[in-house]
């Protein structure tokens, strides 16, 4: 199966990536079919096309005459475009009476208010970006495939229908590879309709396909994922949705990396993350007020069990055993769960100015929760019968740009407990590395030291009530503009005339500096807790700094501990640390 997905990734032009959230999945296409890609380079490289770059306007009483492309718009048409227009990674929005004689493209952004325009030609939406790089100062564009993100998330579709309304078919990995459900496939309809005018209805019925077998006597190798969503509005949305999930979902995935998390349990037997059991519904209302701002509201109903390690086959390491998967507290668990979001970054894969804010704030119930009996009372008071707790998250980031070639990237992420009873075994916490403490071991502070019970022998599960960490890094950018073409020939100025895309190219890499401080910790009265209105002293705190160097993602970093005796660590990363 996996030779399969890494087939199928090499000759479609268009993954499915799965972002498992903690019932469910959202879909999310990945990269421009290469034809449409090369039908928009080829637009914005002819001799004839106007080129713009940046926010543009066309007062009303205006004309462009001729074909126009604009990359990274947004553009806001008022007048007349006399031909064709095709916006690149950028929303286009008409006002009333404008006029395009032409076609109307977007790529990477959405089309709105087109009911107050006339067009002449078709008009054509893709919300996935072109991926490219630029040539002669600007002046052509040359298709740069994103090689990295198709190998972390194999996968292929076949589609049908045109940009008013589409369905499809797919296959993709469902989530991460893993020591429970080894690498979980996803197989299914997905359907996307327009109602009417900014009014859209989206449909996907998934299978998961759990490849290292049944999880238990009572469960199949199946799970699935089903959500429906109906939206009104493209650039400002508000909607509704509902989705039903039997799915495997992380105790904590605020760390690493979903493909990183992924490839270290697969290559090296080594998964950093524990999972239970989820299934359930829930039904969410969401709003985009502004552009940056996101709002949402769910409630969802839960039944969340524990589940023991399967046996997947790794790389390497294969005859070691894996690490035991902790058990949870199980029960039905009702829980209302509000979330926030601001974006202001200029971009959200490779951003060098502005913040980006999330928070969720949690409040869950349950009548028939199963306390686990081997949690020690140093850790935590007794769970009632009728149970209620809430927990809160938040993550904040900020990117800087101090010179031409450096940046500063600061980052504050934490959250846990906030009131109620105590935290569930399985929404608890811990801090270490390799993410985002590279310097120090996995779960170096978990709050697991009175752990006794022999269900909990070698897990480190995460006990902790409440976690922080700081980090901050400057990067560094050194330019290098190294490309290999293995059908290139002898000429050099081959690959110049034809317009053929390198097969690899390395535009430079980043030069990282950074520290992280944070702590984990129990909240209460009593040895080893905190009140709940403090935090550790700053001198309790896990420090560490590194160095490293970021091709595009992929990093190599070295980091030691500052505040215990730890070794210099290694550690690649596939991702930017954040």
């Amino acid at each position: 199966m996996i030779t399969l997905l890494l087939a199928l990734a090499t000759v479609q032009d268009t993954t499915i990536v799965i972002h498992a959230d903690s019932s469910g999945a959202t879909l999310e296409a990945r990269a421009l079919p290469r034809v449409v890609s090369e039908e928009v380079i080829h637009f914005y490289n002819a001799p004839g096309t106007t080129r713009l770059v940046g926010r543009t306007r066309l007062p009303r009483g205006n004309e462009w005459r001729g074909d126009v492309a604009v990359r990274n718009g947004p553009v806001v048409i008022a007048g007349r475009v006399q031909g064709k227009i095709i916006v690149i990674n950028g929303d286009l929005l008409f006002d009333t009476g404008a006029e395009v004689t032409g076609d109307v493209i977007v790529v990477g952004g959405t089309v709105e208010d087109t009911a107050k325009a006339r067009i002449g030609g078709e008009i054509r939406q893709y919300r996935e970006p072109l991926l490219y790089r630029l040539r002669r100062e600007g002046d052509e564009l040359v298709y740069a495939p994103n090689l990295r993100r198709r190998l972390f998330n194999p996968g292929a579709h076949v589609s049908w229908g045109n940009a008013d309304s589409r369905s499809s078919l797919t296959i993709a990995t469902g989530g991460t590879f893993n020591r429970i459900e080894g690498l979980p496939i996803v197989f299914g309809p997905l359907f996307d309709w327009k109602l009417q005018q900014n009014f859209r209805m989206r449909v996907d019925a998934l299978g998961v396909f759990r490849s290292a077998g049944d999880l238990s006597d009572k469960r199949s190798d199946l799970g699935y994922m089903f959500r429906g969503e109906l939206r009104s509005g493209d650039v400002r949305p508000v909607g509704f949705g509902v989705r039903g999930f039997d799915v495997v979902s992380p105790v904590e995935d605020w760390g690493l990396h979903n493909s990183e998390i992924g490839w270290a349990a697969f290559l090296f037997g080594r998964d950093y993350r524990d999972y239970f059991l989820n299934k359930g519904w829930a039904v969410r209302a969401f709003a985009q007020p502004q552009r940056q701002i996101a709002l949402s509201l769910e409630l969802r109903r839960e039944w969340q069990t524990s589940v023991a390690n399967q046996d997947p086959w790794t790389v390497f390491r294969n005859p070691e055993k894996w690490r035991p998967n902790p058990p949870i507290d199980e029960g039905h668990f009702t829980t209302i769960a509000a979330g926030a979001a601001l974006d202001t970054r200029n971009d959200p894969e490779e951003p060098t100015s502005g913040w980006l804010v999330r928070t969720t704030l949690e409040d869950s119930r349950s009548t028939d929760v199963t306390p686990h009996a081997g949690v020690p009372a140093s850790v935590r008071d007794s769970i009632p019968r009728s149970y209620r707790f809430d927990r809160m998250f938040f993550d904040i980031r900020h990117y800087a740009r101090i010179s031409p070639s450096g940046r500063v990237n600061v980052r504050l992420v934490g959250g846990g407990w906030v009131g109620g009873d105590p935290l569930p075994l399985q929404r608890r916490l811990s801090l270490g590395g390799p993410d985002p403490m590279p310097g120090h071991p996995f779960r170096s502070s978990s709050c697991n030291a009175a752990f006794a019970d022999s269900a909990f022998t070698d897990t480190r599960i995460a006990a902790c009530d409440r976690v922080i960490a700081f980090q901050t890094e400057y990067r560094g950018h050194l330019k290098l503009n190294w490309s290999y073409n293995p059908s290139k020939d002898d000429r050099p100025d081959r690959e110049e005339r034809s317009g053929s895309p390198r097969f690899f190219w390395l535009e430079g890499l980043d030069v990282v500096v950074f520290v992280d401080a944070g702590q984990a910790w129990l909240v209460g009265n009593g040895p080893n807790r905190l009140p709940a209105g403090r935090i550790p002293r700053f001198d309790n705190w896990l420090v560490d700094a590194g160095l490293g160097v970021d091709w595009g993602g992929f990093g190599v970093y070295i980091a030691k501990a500052v505040t215990t005796g730890e070794r210099l660590r290694l550690t690649v990363r596939l991702d930017h640390r954040f």
